[in-house]
């Protein structure tokens, strides 16, 4: 048994149906969840936002290094996986000194539409929209001719599994993992931790693996439904000793929504 109180042969007790008794218990970043929130309860559910993390945003030498080294066009490619990642590349104090810049001859590539979207909202068109996940990005990248001309820059989590960097110097790139984010942990009110302990939601979507592990050590009750984004946060989850119940078809806030409905059995 797992500190989460269930283990991966425990399936006795199913989830319940959603209402507002059991809700269904949101864990993404404060300003990551709203639409996600909007899509739950269009489906039907009702839905708690209750961040397990923030995100800090990352300044420094290193960072506007690697700007001005992604200006100047000395990167084949910009690889980038998070809107956070692009938030971070394009913060006020970037805009005002030292403005985040892709010339032509720098390939740009994003995991997911939504990576895509805060490119372009920032002004840089994605070349290249890998689906899915870090692994699929790094499957789609072709084999690099020398790691001397095909040098990557890879904003990143500090919390960054390994997965893309690793993989594309196994191809031959040459990468600068530069940090321009770090997650920290954030407290759910205890009447929140209290009640994922004891059958409170309904439901509770993860959609990261610092997220999953902080929730499995809180507690989470049998009846509730674990829903994931991808595979790393099922993996996640699993290492805590608990079941995923669905995982998200793609890391989007619509599969995401998707699949707690289809778990919960709401909508016609």
């Amino acid at each position: 048994m797992s500190a989460g109180g269930r283990s991966e042969c425990d399936r006795s007790e199913g989830p319940a149906p959603a209402g507002p008794s059991r809700p269904v218990l949101v864990t993404r970043p404060a300003g990551r969840g709203d639409s996600l929130v909007s899509l739950l309860e269009q489906g039907g559910a009702a839905v708690e936002n209750r961040p397990l993390t923030r995100l800090v945003l990352v300044s420094g030498p290193e960072v506007d290094l690697a700007r001005e080294r992604l200006a100047a066009g000395e990167y084949t490619h910009l690889v980038v996986t998070s809107r956070t990642a692009v938030e971070a590349l394009s913060s006020a104090e970037a805009t005002a000194e030292n403005p985040v810049d892709a010339p032509p001859c720098t390939q740009v590539v994003a995991v997911g539409e939504g990576t895509a979207a805060a490119l372009a909202a920032v002004g840089i068109r994605a070349d290249v929209v890998a689906s899915g996940s870090g692994a699929a990005l790094v499957e789609e990248m072709p084999t690099a001719s020398t790691a001397r001309t095909s040098r990557v820059l890879f904003p990143a989590s500090g919390a960054a599994s390994p997965t893309v960097p690793e993989g594309l110097r196994a191809k031959g790139y040459r990468v600068d993992q530069v940090t321009v984010y770090r997650p920290e942990p954030a407290d759910l009110p205890e009447a929140s931790a209290q009640a994922l302990r004891t059958g409170g939601y309904s439901a509770i979507v993860l959609t990261s693996p610092m997220i999953a592990r902080r929730a499995a050590a809180i507690g989470i009750h049998p009846s509730t439904a674990i829903l994931t984004i991808g595979d790393p946060t099922s993996e996640a989850v699993r290492e805590a000793g608990l079941t995923v119940t669905l995982q998200a078809e793609e890391p989007t806030d619509a599969a995401l929504a998707a699949v707690v409905v289809r778990a919960l059995g709401l909508g016609p």
